[in-house]
């Protein structure tokens, strides 16, 4: 952002704040008011700059460094041109505060805005202070890039992201009591034009519920009409509270297998939505490529499917869907792929000699596939303790697993990080490989077995082979390697197009994968480790260590919203650079950034650097809880 020089010409005061984030998007006035009440300051280089409460300081032209007094060089935080700091702008998240000393890494010119003028835009303006106070929300970044060439217009608007399970769910609930027989059932369902009758105790508690498909199959299989409907009936019944997306309701049935979920409100039944509700209100896309891949005759129509996987995430963002989102349906969508696939494989080859369970590993295992992820695999025979029948089916999974892997990588699902494991990775991880001599990172494909999660089943894998005892991944090793995995700090943000290291360092590109959402989800899985957090999924593991008190709740909920981020930034790199670049995932140019994606960035990374430090100071407790490795 660079202009004549402002002390000379204050008349460029207003223009140079007009390309600034938040002061942008003020009003002419609100912005004409600022810009007459602003003061621009030379400060040469090395020469401090004054931070207290009374300015706000906008850097015009060159670049400032910030540190706390008694904090370590690595802790400092640089500004350049567009960017904001001191008390006033702070907002309640500790990082411009007073007490802070500032010094001019070159000459420097700052806009220096009163405090009691930019409080009262803030007040007529609650944006502004939403900006600073909230540098990751959606409303203080860009808005959403639009979709490639071809996406439809996202104002056709998408209920399975716009509305709630609520919303959709009928009010209507048929129910019976305990005893009735099985008839007395279908005609309530008969009676109320509905799909499914609930099962309740005297009381009034649900304990189950029988749906019309249950009474198709118990007349196909010739179960007497006179049964109770409590030898039909389907229990614990699956609830979802009504303020639930409609996108998380579908994610939920199919990956329960179920076509019915109780809506409540306040723990209170409320309605029902069933698959067909959401078919309806989303009517298109995901659903319909659902449908088309359990349909599948062969490879060449799970191909064509597989096919629709990005343009369908191109379709999610247009309408504006949140990366999670994204997401969780194109794993959804990859793992009915891959059910088919294995399927037509057993009728090509045919059956295993032995039950055999497949667990989906890394992202597809933690439900964050993004497009252009492959899928990594593990097939765990089970054997009955027979050792003829083991090995019989261990030759049998060797023979078939290249077949899987041929077919995957057609099926542009097999991608260079990703593998195919014969067993229960979580009792294979080499513990001999794991020397504390490298980057942690190094061996994440031996540690994405603890992000195991059973094809078409929750996030238990079955039970782990006795993890948090020690006997696979002791305690000590969990706790120096996310020791290791936590002792790099995150970069602090981008200066002069260039990405900033705390250490001083700086390059000119910036791998999201790598320096964002990759050492948020390692430090997550090895304090998951640490703290025996079972489920997966990186959100779910940080949620849980604020709420089992590991970390400050907020700063586990900061390195969600950061994470959120990093997501977001690779669904578009993923989306746009393979034109530009040729490459699936392209590296940003920090320098092409805009200010506010710049701003959210440095946020990102304070977020994660906070959590970083959380857990080294929290390791060090649990560690002297514990006593010696």
């Amino acid at each position: 952002m660079r202009a004549s020089d402002p002390s000379q010409q204050p008349e460029t005061v207003q223009a140079f704040l007009a390309g600034v984030p938040p002061f942008d998007r003020l009003p002419s006035l609100d912005l004409a008011a600022l810009a007459a009440a602003g003061r621009v300051s030379l400060y040469l280089a090395g020469e401090a700059v004054p931070v207290g409460r009374d300015f706000v300081c906008c850097v015009q032209r060159g670049g400032v460094r910030l540190r706390r007094p008694g904090d370590l060089p690595g802790r400092d935080d640089v500004r350049g041109e567009g960017e904001c700091f001191g008390q006033t702008c702070d907002l309640g998240n500790g990082q411009d505060g007073e007490g802070w000393e500032a010094t001019a890494l070159e000459d420097t010119f700052l806009v220096r805005l009163p405090r009691e003028v930019f409080v009262a835009v803030c007040r007529r303006q609650p944006f502004v202070a939403g900006y600073f106070a909230d540098a990751l929300s959606p409303a203080a970044r860009d808005a959403q890039p639009a979709g490639p060439t071809g996406c439809p217009d996202p104002s056709d608007g998408d209920y399975l992201f716009t509305r709630l399970a609520g919303e959709v769910a009928s009010r209507g609930l048929a129910d019976v009591p305990r005893g009735p027989d099985l008839r007395r059932a279908a005609r309530v369902m008969e009676a109320g034009q509905v799909g499914s009758v609930l099962v309740r105790e005297a009381g009034g508690a649900v304990i189950g519920i029988v749906t019309d498909r249950d009474l198709r199959r118990a007349v196909a299989t010739g179960m007497a009409l006179d049964a109770t409907v409590e030898t039909l009936m389907s229990a614990p019944v699956a609830a979802i509270e009504a303020k639930t997306p409609c996108f998380e309701a579908l994610l939920s049935m199919t990956g329960s297998g179920i076509r019915h979920l109780l809506v409540t409100r306040d723990g209170e039944p409320a309605g029902m939505v069933t698959a067909s509700d959401l078919l309806l209100a989303h009517g298109r896309s995901p659903m319909a490529l659902l449908r088309a891949a359990r349909r599948a005759g062969d490879a060449t129509d799970l191909r064509a499917i597989s096919q629709g996987l990005r343009p369908l995430a191109a379709s999610l963002v247009a309408r504006g869907a949140p990366a999670a989102a994204v997401s969780g349906i194109v794993t959804l969508l990859a793992e009915q792929v891959l059910a088919r696939l294995l399927a037509l494989l057993e009728k090509r080859c045919g059956p295993s000699p032995a039950p055999c369970r497949w667990l989906l590993l890394g992202a597809a295992g933690r439900r964050e596939m993004l497009p252009g992820t492959g899928l990594s695999l593990a097939a765990v025979p089970d054997d009955g303790g027979d050792p003829i029948v083991g090995r019989a089916a261990r030759t049998y999974l060797q023979a078939l697993l290249p077949m899987l892997g041929e077919e995957l990588a057609a099926l542009g699902l097999r991608a260079p990080g990703s593998h195919l494991v014969l067993g229960d990775p979580r009792a294979l991880v080499p513990l001999e490989g794991f020397a504390l001599d490298g980057d942690p990172l190094d061996h994440e494909a031996s540690l994405e077995g603890f992000d195991a999660r059973p094809l078409g089943g929750r996030d238990e894998a079955g039970p782990a082979p006795a993890v948090a005892t020690g006997e696979v991944f002791p305690f000590g090793l969990a706790a120096s390697w996310l020791r290791a995995a936590a002792s790099r700090p995150a970069p602090l943000g981008v200066y002069r197009g260039r990405l900033m290291e705390r250490d001083g360092g700086s390059c000119e590109a910036l791998d999201v994968l790598a320096r964002g959402s990759r050492p948020v989800t390692a430090l997550a899985r090895l304090s998951a480790l640490v703290w025996c957090v079972a489920p997966t999924g990186t959100v779910f593991r940080l949620n849980a260590l604020g709420s089992l008190g590991v970390v400050p709740a907020a700063t586990a909920a900061r390195a969600v919203e950061a994470f959120a981020f990093f997501q977001s930034e690779r669904l578009q790199a993923l989306l746009t650079g393979r034109e530009s670049s040729g490459r699936e995932e392209a590296p940003l140019a920090p320098g092409t950034l805009s200010p506010r994606r710049r701003h959210a960035l440095r946020a990102a990374f304070a977020a994660v650097e906070d959590l970083r430090l959380a857990l080294l100071a929290r390791l060090d407790v649990k560690e002297g809880e514990h006593g010696p490795a």
